[in-house]
């Protein structure tokens, strides 16, 4: 699991700014103090892996976030000389593994190019050392077949060494390498040191459509950006089973068909966050689908079901170990259906995969806080991270939570405008008179 991330110089974030990760992430703030900025980080990645598997390049304008160039990207106070610093740490059980991509400019195409690569891996399961190296510095040792350090910034507590074995193998889990003969010349340098799957959905989803037009599936199956690929997904892989930890028995009396199904288990789970109505997909001609919730077109049935339906397909088909990031899950929906939304994502993070909100609902706060005293989570499977500047700068705040929900600290800003105005209306009440006579 990804467990932090450290920006420098990227954006707003001048400092080294450390944004900590758990199994469910909340990201809140105020406007412009980077709570984008840091998911960015993560879609960055995956656009360019997508682009090309081995790329060293860092692809600005792609599938997920278009960021135009490097001086669109780099700190504003910074030089053009100088990197921009992107750091990423994961833990798994009792190790630990980093790596730090120094980026530089690639003019030519507008994207940023790898320049150094620094990486250290931790076990606790034997010595507790930390093996650390740069790029182009592995070797295989020729009796054990295992991979050694091999220049002077390789080194395990401060000498050339060869790995043992568990830790080996960890670390060729992170970087995609299925056995000791693999090469390790193009995995080490490149982006591609996480093979678990980013799906994201961006607050811009799309909306009620007469038709959708078939597309072949990638082969990372995913609803798209916007959501755009979402019912040619359900058309695709309507029969396929979803997790066991995430069947829902109302089904609405379906009969005849597989009920852990993917079609029908996205049913359910619409139903049970808005209305209950049926979902089914018909071929149009050759190129065309048409969707229907109960018996009408999605527009004669509100905004809600087009805007969560492609957020339902996504955590019934993400795997343990990928992650979810979605911006603003909460448009077009009633509180109590946002509350139900956030119950049905917590019930997705429980199946091993790691969850990014962008959110400003006090509605999706709450129902966080609620899954923490109920016990879906635990308080430490719960980050919350309140974006905002100090001196015009970017701070993030992690306010903790316990075991019955509460928040340990309200900075100015965090969710606070409601209480406000409730003060002001008591605050300016006037007292009450009788109406005139006449």
């Amino acid at each position: 699991m990804l467990t932090e991330i450290k920006l420098t110089n990227f954006k707003c974030f001048k400092e080294e700014t450390a944004i900590p990760l758990s199994k469910f992430n909340l990201f809140t703030g105020v406007n412009g103090a980077g709570k984008s900025t840091a998911l960015q980080a993560l879609l960055l990645m995956r656009q360019s892996i997508e682009y090309d598997p081995n790329t060293t390049e860092l692809i600005l304008n792609g599938s997920c976030v278009l960021l135009g160039c490097f001086d669109d990207v780099r700190n504003k106070e910074i030089s053009t000389s100088e990197p921009i610093l992107f750091q990423f740490l994961y833990g798994y059980d009792q190790e630990h593994f980093s790596i730090h991509y120094h980026l530089k400019p690639n003019i030519d195409k507008m994207s940023l190019l790898i320049s150094e690569v620094d990486m250290s891996f931790q076990s606790q399961f034997d010595t507790g050392e930390v093996f650390y190296y740069k790029s182009d510095s592995l070797s295989i040792d020729e009796e054990t077949g295992l991979y050694c350090a091999a220049g002077e910034d390789a080194y395990q507590n401060g000498h050339s060494s060869i790995l043992n074995e568990p830790s080996y193998m960890y670390l060729a889990n992170m970087l995609g390498i299925n056995s000791y003969d693999e090469s390790f010349d193009t995995l080490h340098d490149g982006f591609n040191f996480d093979k678990a799957n980013i799906h994201f959905l961006s607050a811009d989803r799309i909306g009620p459509q007469e038709v959708y037009k078939k597309v072949p599936l990638p082969d990372f199956h995913h609803v798209g950006t916007n959501g755009e690929m979402a019912v040619n997904l359900l058309n695709k892989l309507a029969d396929t089973y979803v997790n066991d930890a995430l069947y829902l028995s109302e089904t609405l009396g379906i009969l005849g068909e597989n009920q852990s199904s993917l079609l029908v288990q996205t049913q359910a789970w619409l139903g049970k966050i808005l209305t209950p109505l049926s979902l089914k997909i018909n071929p149009l001609r050759v190129n065309f689908l048409e969707l229907l919730i109960g018996d009408s077109k999605p527009s004669n049935v509100g905004f809600g079901y087009t805007s969560i339906l492609p957020i339902i397909v996504t955590g019934l088909i993400a795997k343990p170990g990928e992650k979810i990031i979605i911006e603003n899950p909460e448009i077009h929906l009633h509180p109590k259906a946002q509350s139900a939304l956030i119950e049905f994502l917590v019930k997705v993070a429980n199946t091993g995969v790691q969850i990014f909100i962008e959110s400003h609902s006090d509605h999706v706060l709450n129902a966080l806080r609620l899954a923490t005293k109920n016990q879906a989570l635990t308080p430490e499977d719960v980050n919350i991270l309140f974006f905002t500047q100090e001196n015009g700068n970017p701070k993030v705040i992690k306010p903790s939570i316990d075991q019955n929900g509460r928040i340990s600290q309200w900075p100015e800003d965090f969710f606070d405008e409601t209480a406000k105005s409730l003060a002001s209306l008591v605050v300016g009440q006037q007292p009450r008179t009788k109406a005139p006579k006449g």
